[in-house]
C-alpha cells in the first residue's frame, strides 16, 4: 500500500542550491597543470622559431593555435591573456593594420562564442549600467548613418560595437567563475605592465621613441609609439591594481612583483611626464580620505594606502635626486605658463562640442565633426567627446551610465573590492576630465572590472561572516542540549 524507494532520500540534500555552471570546463589540477606545461614548451618553440629562425608567421601560428584553444577551454585563461599584452597598447603590429592587442581580443570573442555553446552557463545581466552602454553604442550607430563619410563613419560605429562586446565578454568571464578569475586576470595585468615596460628597455624601443619625442618623453610600447597619456593611464592603473593585490593576495611570490610594481610604476609616470595622469593618480589615492566613516571602519586599508603613498615617493624621489629628469619632462611638469597654454589648447574643442550640440542636437559624427567644428583635434574630455560627436542624447547615456556605475561601487561591501573599484573609476573620470578615453580599450575592460567587483566583494564578505555564523550555529546546539 505504501510505496518504497531503492536509494534512500537525503532530505538535507533537497534544500541544497545547486552550484552554478562556471564558463571554464572543470578539468582535474592534474590535467590543468599538464596542459598548462604543454603551452609553455610551444609557447617557447613558437618564440624559438621567431627570434631565432626569423620567421615571424611560422612563430605566430605555432604560439596562436594551442593558445586558442585554451581560451575555448578556459575562458579565464583568454582573459589572462588579454590582460597580458593590454599594455602593449598598438605597439606590436603589422603596418599599422593588424595589433597585437586587438588580434587577442578577435580571438578571446571568437573562444567566448565557441565556449558559451559547449558550456551554456546561466548569467542574468542584472546590471543596468551594461543595458546603457548598449543604448549609447546603438545611438553611436544611429548617429554615424548621418555622417558625410558613411563608409568610414560605419567602421568608426563598429569599433564601438567591439568596445561593447569586450566589456560584455570581461564582465561575463568574471561573473561566470568568480574571485579567482579576478585576481589571475588582475596578476596578469601587472605582470604585462611590468614586462612590456622591461622590453622596451632591452629592445632598446624606449631609448628610440624618447630620442624621437620632442620633449623626450617615454611614450613607447613594443615596437613603435604610442600615446603618452595612454601609457601612463595603463601604468597608473596597473599600479592601482598592485596596491589591491598586496592587500587581497596572500602568496609571498606575487606580493615581492606587486612590491616591485609599486615601487617601479611611479618612477616611469614621472619619467612619461603626464599631468593629467600625476593629477588623477594623486587624487585617487587622496580620494578615500573623504569617506570618513569608512576609514573609520577599516583603518588597516587606510593605514597601507599611506605605507604605500610613502613607498612610492620615497623611490621616485631617490631616482629623480640620483639620475634626474630630462630637463623636458621636468620643464613640463613644473612650468605654469606651459600648463596654462595646455588648459587653453584643450578647451578649444571643448567649446565648439558646445556650440556644434547647440546646431546639431543629434551630434556631428566623428568625421563629421572636423568640418563642423574646424579643429584638426577631438575634446579632450570624455563627456564633451560624447556630446560633440553624437549629440545630446550620446552625452544624457554617457552621464547616465556613469552614475549607474556609481551606484554599482555604492552597493559594494566595504573592503579592498569597493576601494579598488572605486580609485579606478576615480581615476578614469578624473583622466577624462583631460583625455578623452572612449575609443581606448583598457576603458572599457575597466569599467567591466568595476561592475563585475561586486560579485567579487560579496564572495569574500560571504566567506568572512561564514566561520561566525557557524560558530553562533554551534552555540545554539549546545543550548539545546542543555535544555534537552
Amino acid at each position: 500500500m505504501y510505496s518504497e524507494y531503492e536509494d534512500e532520500i537525503c532530505e538535507d540534500e533537497m534544500f541544497d542550491e545547486q552550484p552554478e555552471r562556471t564558463s571554464d570546463i572543470q578539468l582535474p589540477p592534474v590535467i590543468n597543470v599538464l596542459l598548462f606545461a604543454v603551452w609553455i614548451v610551444v609557447c617557447s618553440i613558437g618564440f624559438a622559431v621567431i627570434f631565432l629562425a626569423k620567421s615571424a608567421v611560422a612563430g605566430a601560428v605555432i604560439i596562436a593555435v594551442p593558445t586558442f584553444i585554451g581560451m575555448v577551454i578556459k575562458p579565464t585563461f583568454g582573459l589572462c591573456i588579454l590582460m597580458l599584452v593590454l599594455p602593449t597598447g598598438a605597439g606590436v603590429g603589422f603596418r599599422q593594420v593588424f595589433s597585437l592587442d586587438r588580434g587577442v581580443g578577435l580571438a578571446l570573442a571568437v573562444s567566448f562564442c565557441l565556449n558559451v555553446l559547449v558550456t551554456r552557463p546561466g548569467l542574468r545581466i542584472g546590471n543596468r549600467a551594461l543595458w546603457v552602454a548598449g543604448a549609447y553604442t546603438l545611438w553611436v550607430c544611429m548617429a554615424s548613418l548621418a555622417g558625410p563619410y558613411l563608409g568610414y563613419e560605419l567602421i568608426r560605429a563598429f569599433t564601438q560595437v567591439q568596445l561593447l562586446a569586450m566589456i560584455f565578454i570581461v564582465y561575463w568571464i568574471i561573473q561566470t567563475n568568480g574571485e579567482k578569475t579576478f585576481r589571475w586576470a588582475s596578476r596578469a595585468y601587472v605582470a604585462g605592465t611590468l614586462g612590456t615596460i622591461a622590453l622596451t628597455f632591452i629592445t632598446g624601443a624606449a631609448i628610440r621613441a624618447m630620442e624621437d619625442a620632442p620633449e623626450q618623453r617615454y611614450a613607447a610600447t613594443l615596437g613603435e609609439a604610442t600615446d603618452a597619456n595612454m601609457l601612463a593611464s595603463l601604468a597608473a592603473i596597473a599600479f592601482l591594481a598592485a596596491i589591491y593585490l598586496f592587500a587581497r593576495d596572500k602568496s609571498i611570490f606575487w606580493r615581492v612583483l606587486y612590491l616591485v610594481a609599486i615601487l617601479f610604476l611611479p618612477v616611469m609616470l614621472l619619467k612619461i611626464g603626464s599631468r593629467g595622469a600625476l593629477i588623477a593618480l594623486v587624487f585617487t589615492m587622496l580620494s578615500p580620505l573623504l569617506f570618513i566613516r569608512q576609514v573609520v571602519r577599516k583603518p588597516a586599508l587606510v593605514a597601507l594606502m599611506f605605507i604605500v603613498v610613502l613607498m612610492a615617493s620615497l623611490s621616485a624621489g631617490l631616482v629623480v635626486r640620483r639620475r634626474g629628469l630630462e630637463a623636458a619632462v621636468a620643464t613640463r611638469l613644473t612650468d605654469i605658463h606651459q600648463a596654462e597654454e595646455a588648459i587653453s589648447y584643450r578647451m578649444m574643442p571643448v567649446k565648439q562640442a558646445v556650440k556644434a550640440a547647440v546646431r546639431k542636437p543629434l551630434g556631428t559624427s566623428y568625421y563629421g565633426w572636423f568640418e563642423a567644428s574646424g579643429l584638426r583635434i577631438l575634446p579632450h574630455n570624455d563627456f564633451f567627446m560624447a556630446l560633440g560627436l553624437y549629440g545630446i542624447p550620446a552625452a544624457v547615456l554617457f552621464a547616465f551610465f556613469i552614475v549607474l556605475i556609481m551606484l554599482t561601487i555604492k552597493r559594494i561591501p566595504l573592503g579592498a573590492e569597493k576601494l579598488y573599484a572605486r580609485a579606478i573609476l576615480t581615476y578614469l573620470l578624473i583622466m577624462g576630465l583631460n583625455v578623452g578615453q572612449l575609443y581606448q580599450k583598457h576603458y572599457w575592460v575597466f569599467i567591466a572590472f568595476v561592475l563585475a567587483s561586486e560579485r567579487v566583494a560579496w564572495f569574500f564578505n560571504a566567506a568572512d561572516e561564514e566561520p561566525l555564523d557557524c560558530a553562533e550555529c554551534e552555540e545554539d546546539f549546545v543550548l539545546q542540549g542543555q535544555f534537552a
